[in-house]
Parts: structure tokens; sequence; C-alpha cells
């Protein structure tokens, strides 16, 4: 099984050097979810199948942060120099 997300694929397009102009429309929809504080929410989760829930639901996440600012990052960046 597998499921991927928006920041996902962003994130491997633009590590893959890819900058197409519609890849804007993704960098705003990311940056759109970010809250006052600089940080992003835990939208959707695994929590109840596995043996430990990481992050609640709803709040502030560090992995969704951490993979949003390195992706918009990486975007941001001329290709090749990540």
């Amino acid at each position: 099984m597998w499921d991927g997300d928006a920041l996902e694929v962003f994130g491997i397009l633009a590590k893959l050097g890819f900058r197409d102009p519609r890849m804007g429309e993704a960098a705003e929809l990311i940056l759109s979810k970010q809250d006052a504080d600089g940080r992003w929410a835990l939208e959707d989760t695994y929590n109840g199948r596995f043996q430990v829930d990481i992050e609640k639901k709803g709040r502030p996440s560090k992995w969704v942060t951490l993979l949003a600012l390195k992706a918009l990052k990486t975007y941001s960046s001329p290709p090749g120099r990540p």
C-alpha cells in the first residue's frame, strides 16, 4: 500500500530539479497551511493503526513542518543546489 500527499510529491519533484510553473500552485497551497508561528499541523494520521501515536491530528507537527520547510527551500534554490 502506498499513500502520498501534495507535500510529499512537491518535495520529490523539487529535489529532482523540476521547476514547472504549475509547482507554484503547490507551493502556494503548502504556504497557505502554515500557521502564525511558522508551523504546519498534522492533517492526516495513521494513529490507531500502529503501536504508538507519534503526534496529534490537528496540532502543530514537527515532522510536517520539517518536510514543508525542506521542500520549499529546495524548490526556491537553483536546480542542482538543494
